[in-house]
């Protein structure tokens, strides 16, 4: 009780859950769903023109959870080539939002690689990169809070919110201790161990803003951290935002009522779910790409290079172009100039110079996955 308000301190994980036959049998559909991932990575020549696509998703879907603007693919991508998109502040905020969630699972992957550990200077380091330069600098990026937060519709006063998570003053223990469970690996099934770290960082709720997608991203980190995938291949937000009134309910019934089986029953769905979706994308994905490669067979390295970087940022400009493939300038603007005239490429804007060109078959892949 702080102030006359209880807030909600989460037992120290982990809780004890009664094995049922339900979860043994989903939790071994989501491991076969995984491993199909996992098997991606060995045989893919270039694993980031698949990633790409895929972290995008992910960003996508989890700024949709917390924002009224409906993003799309196109929208980051449109932003990442120079554009600025979305009508009202509002949406070119969310857009920003969600673009720094990219920089932030690029950031938090690549720092595992190097041998960070998954402890809170790296979790304050992503907050601070998912709230900078948006509406969320207004939040402390990378602090914990000092104040108690309601679980609620926006306005509603904090003495009649539902839920309220942990007091600050609990908190560097209570995430502290959490990081710990990460790090000595999973006590249960890998996959219900998770559900469970999704459940803790959600209630304790360290940041002022921006824990939801914090805590997804924790997600993904965590299936790298314990080697079940080599990237970031999974996008567990698509699931969770077209279920977004359950996935809230059922994290809140964990707090009030101890319903973890119904909880770890929908997070391991949700993991079954997106790891066939994201098998299926990137299959449609390699088989674009190998199409376009076979169309062009024997027409030279730029061109080969050109539908490799298509793939990967399907929303491109000629500098972009030219800056990731690190060849001349009219080398890569007659690669792209064939792409067109081929209808591979779509430009966008009508103009003579600063083209923008879209792939419209490689978003068409992707985009549909939105709820």
């Amino acid at each position: 009780m702080v102030d006359g308000i209880f807030a909600f301190s989460p037992e120290p994980l982990p809780p004890d859950i009664e094995p049922i036959h339900e979860l043994t049998t989903i939790t071994g559909d989501a491991m076969y769903g995984v491993g199909q991932l996992s098997d991606l990575d060995r045989w893919l020549d270039s694993p980031e023109v698949i990633l790409s696509p895929l972290i995008h998703r992910e960003a996508v879907d989890s700024s949709n959870i917390e924002t009224t603007t409906r993003l799309t693919l196109s929208d980051i991508y449109r932003r990442e080539a120079g554009e600025e998109p979305g009508q009202t502040a509002t949406e070119r905020a969310d857009i920003a939002e969600a673009q720094n969630y990219v920089e932030a699972i690029m950031t938090g992957i690549a720092a595992l690689q190097d041998g960070a550990s998954l402890d809170r200077t790296l979790l304050c380091r992503l907050h601070e990169i998912l709230l900078r330069g948006a509406r969320g600098e207004r939040y402390n990026p990378g602090e914990f809070r000092d104040d108690l937060v309601g679980i609620d519709e926006p306005g509603t006063p904090l003495s009649e919110a539902r839920f309220v998570p942990a007091p600050p003053a609990s908190i560097p223990y209570a995430l502290g201790s959490l990081l710990q469970y990460i790090r000595s690996g999973p006590t249960y099934a890998p996959l219900i161990d998770l559900a469970l770290i999704h459940y803790q960082f959600e209630t304790i709720h360290p940041f002022e803003d921006g824990n939801g997608r914090l805590g997804r991203l924790l997600v993904m980190l965590t299936l790298y951290e314990w080697e079940l995938l080599p990237g970031p291949y999974l996008y567990p937000s698509s699931y969770f935002n077209a279920n977004r009134d359950a996935y809230l309910a059922k994290l809140l019934a964990v707090s009030r009522d101890g319903a973890w089986t119904e909880w770890v029953s929908f997070f391991i769905d949700a993991i079954a779910t997106q790891g066939r979706e994201a098998y299926t994308v990137a299959r449609d994905l390699l088989a674009l790409r190998d199409q376009y490669r076979e169309a062009y067979q024997g027409q030279g390295v730029v061109i080969r290079e050109l539908i490799d970087f298509v793939i990967e940022q399907p929303y491109l400009t000629e500098p972009q172009a030219v800056d990731a493939l690190d060849r001349s300038q009219p080398a890569v603007n007659q690669a792209i100039r064939r792409l067109w005239d081929d209808e591979i490429l779509r430009e966008t804007t009508g103009q003579q110079r600063n083209r923008r060109f879209e792939a419209p078959a490689v978003l068409d892949i992707v985009e549909p996955y939105n709820p």
